[in-house]
């Protein structure tokens, strides 16, 4: 007996676009199943942070990053993080912070979403260390 496939054409490209898609998605989760700690981690590897920044190893051509977070308020970091130039412009602590460093940091091109992994992985070294 001849099995006979009911469903109209349009009807199979939309359910074989939904299953795609839905696979997709699922396969999406589990390949960024990093935290955004750890996407901040490879961020500050990949931005080569660490030549210029420790935390917890001491100053180098900027500040040492331990205890960032306990030090500066989120929406300031945020804020640095996002335009240390115009940061230098208006800020007392950034201004302060090129007094000593007397290396501006350069802008780094980074994302909000970037910007939060790094404050979370920033969060978690500190957090670490207690």
């Amino acid at each position: 007996m001849q099995r006979l496939n009911i469903i109209p054409a349009p009807a199979r490209v939309i359910k074989a676009a939904l299953v795609t898609l839905a696979v997709l998605l699922a396969l999406s989760s589990i390949s960024s199943g990093q935290t955004e700690a750890e996407k901040g981690k490879k961020i500050f590897q990949e931005k080569s942070c660490a030549a210029c920044h420790t935390i917890g190893g001491g100053k180098l051509a900027g500040p040492d990053l331990a205890g960032v977070t306990e030090r500066r308020e989120e929406e300031w970091l945020k804020k640095w993080l996002k335009s240390p130039e115009t940061m230098l412009m208006s800020d007392p602590i950034a201004k302060e912070m090129l007094g000593v460093y007397m290396i501006p940091m350069p802008n780094q091109g980074l994302t909000d979403e970037e910007i939060d992994s790094l404050i979370e992985f920033f969060e978690s070294e500190d957090a670490a260390k207690k």
